[in-house]
C-alpha cells in the first residue's frame, strides 16, 4: 500500500486511505530566509541598498534566478529522507509538509484499535541532524484522522474534503462584500481577479460551482489587461455571486472523495446534427430527439446542441436508475468534451446546459469520463440525422424532457 500511495496527490491519498490512516502536518519557520550561502559564494551574491550601498547576501531568501528554490530543495531532502526511512507517504507544498501513517501489525505505537510504526517524535528524530526550524504555532502536535493542508480540511476517516470554518466565513464575507460594493458601482480588474481566484480555489470542494465562474472570467476579459479602468459588473455576474453566497452560507458542506476505479463502458454514444436533432445510444439501444425548425439563434450552435445531448443523456441515465458509477461517454465534439471536463464554458447557453448536467449527475453520483470518437465511429451519428434504428431496440425510459428544453424539440421519436 505504501508504494501505491507514495506519489499520489492529497485528494487521491484521502480517497484511497485505508481504515485507521492518520496524518500530521508541519510548517517550516521563515522558509525562504533560512538557507545559508556557502562562504566561497558570498562575494558573488551582492545586493544594492537604497543609498547605493552594497551588501553581501548571507542567505538565499528566494533562490537565484537561474536555479529552483533553494528552500524547496532542502524541503525535498526532508521528504526523501523520511521516505527512505519508512515515514511515508509524505506530501510537500512550499513550507507545508504532511506525513501520513498507516496501521501495521508490527507497530510500536498503539492508538485505539490500531498500531503504527512511528509517531511524531520518531518522525522528527529521523531528520534531527538537519536542524529544521519548525514553526512553533503552525502544524499539528500529533497524528490525527483529519488535517488542514493546502487550506482545505481533509477527513481521512470519512474520506471527505471541506472548507475550514474560518475559511468558509472568510470567502462568504468576500463574496458578500463584492456584491454589496459593486452591484451598482464600478470595480477594477484587481477586484475581479481577487474574487475569481478565491472561487476557483474553493470550487474543488464546491464542484457544482464551476459553472458559476464563467461570468467572472468573461467579465475580466473586458478590461483587456488594463488595471487602471473601472467597469460595471453585468447582472449575470451578480446573480452568480448570489448563488455562491447562498452555498457558502451553508455550514457543513463537504465533497465526498471516493476512488472511481475504471470507468464502466456501457456503450454510451451521443451525437447531434443541425439537420435533424440529437441521437443517443446506450448498450445498443437508441433514442432520438427531433429539433424544431427555429431552434438556432446566436450563441446556440452545434457545440451547444452537442452539449444539450449530454444533458439529455444525464437525465436518461438517472431515469434508468444508474447511480454511483464512473461511466464512459463517447462524443465527437471536442468543444463539448472540453466544457464538460472543465465544468464550465464561456458561452452562456452552453454553460447553462453544463450546469444542469452536473446538477443531475452529482445527484446520482455518476462521474463521466469523456472519450473522443470520430464522427464515422460515433454509433449515435445516424440517429442524430433522423435515421432511427429498429423499433425493437428503441430505449424504453421514463425520461421526459425538462420544461426548459421542451421548446427546442418536436418530440422524442
Amino acid at each position: 500500500m505504501y508504494d501505491v500511495l507514495i506519489c499520489l496527490p492529497v485528494h487521491i491519498q484521502v480517497a484511497l486511505a485505508p481504515s485507521g490512516t492518520q496524518a500530521c502536518t508541519l510548517d517550516i519557520a521563515k522558509f525562504h530566509r533560512t538557507c545559508p550561502v556557502l562562504p566561497d559564494h558570498k562575494p558573488w551574491l551582492v545586493v544594492q541598498g537604497q543609498d547605493n550601498e552594497f551588501f553581501i547576501d548571507h542567505t538565499h531568501p528566494f533562490g537565484a534566478a537561474c536555479a529552483s528554490s533553494n528552500a524547496g530543495m532542502i524541503g525535498n531532502a526532508i521528504v526523501d529522507i523520511w521516505i527512505a526511512e519508512g515515514v511515508r507517504p509524505v506530501l510537500k507544498y512550499e513550507d507545508d509538509l504532511a506525513a501520513f501513517r498507516i496501521p501495521t501489525l508490527l507497530g510500536r505505537h498503539t492508538e485505539g484499535q490500531h498500531t503504527y510504526a512511528y509517531d511524531r517524535a520518531d518522525m522528527l528524530d529521523v531528520i534531527s541532524s538537519l536542524k529544521v526550524p519548525w514553526h512553533p504555532d503552525k502544524g499539528m502536535k500529533a497524528f490525527a484522522s483529519s488535517l488542514v493542508f493546502l487550506g482545505l480540511l481533509w477527513n481521512l476517516e470519512h474520506r471527505q474534503v471541506s472548507l475550514p470554518e474560518n475559511k468558509r466565513l472568510k470567502f462568504l464575507s468576500r463574496v458578500n462584500s463584492f456584491t454589496e460594493q459593486f452591484t451598482r458601482g464600478r470595480c477594477t480588474l484587481r477586484d475581479v481577479e481577487k474574487i475569481h481566484g478565491s472561487l476557483c480555489y474553493i470550487s474543488f470542494v464546491y464542484a457544482d460551482g464551476r459553472s458559476h465562474l464563467p461570468s467572472l472570467s468573461n467579465f475580466a476579459t473586458k478590461f483587456k489587461g488594463n488595471e487602471y479602468i473601472s467597469l460595471y459588473p453585468p447582472p449575470s455576474l451578480i446573480t452568480d455571486l448570489k448563488w455562491w453566497s447562498m452555498r457558502l452560507s451553508e455550514a457543513g458542506v463537504f465533497r465526498q472523495l471516493s476512488p472511481r476505479g475504471p470507468a464502466l463502458d456501457m456503450g454510451i454514444f451521443v451525437d447531434a446534427s443541425t439537420s435533424w436533432g440529437i441521437g443517443i445510444i446506450i448498450d445498443g439501444q437508441w433514442i432520438g430527439f427531433q429539433l424544431v425548425p427555429d431552434w438556432k439563434i446566436p450563441g446556440r450552435d452545434i457545440t451547444w446542441l452537442e452539449t444539450l445531448a449530454v444533458e439529455i443523456l444525464s437525465g436518461i441515465i438517472a431515469s434508468l436508475g444508474i447511480n454511483n458509477r464512473a461511466l464512459l461517454f463517447h462524443s465527437d465534439n471536442q468543444g463539448t468534451i472540453g466544457a464538460m471536463d472543465k465544468g464550465r464554458s464561456p458561452n452562456f447557453h452552453i454553460n447553462l446546459s453544463v450546469r444542469r448536467t452536473f446538477a443531475t449527475l452529482s445527484s446520482i453520483l455518476v462521474v463521466p469520463t469523456f472519450v473522443y470518437v470520430p464522427s464515422a465511429d460515433n454509433l449515435a451519428d445516424p440517429i442524430s440525422r433522423g435515421e432511427t434504428g429498429p423499433p425493437s431496440l428503441r430505449l424504453q425510459t421514463s425520461f421526459r424532457l425538462p420544461d426548459e428544453l421542451q421548446e427546442f424539440f418536436v418530440n422524442a421519436s
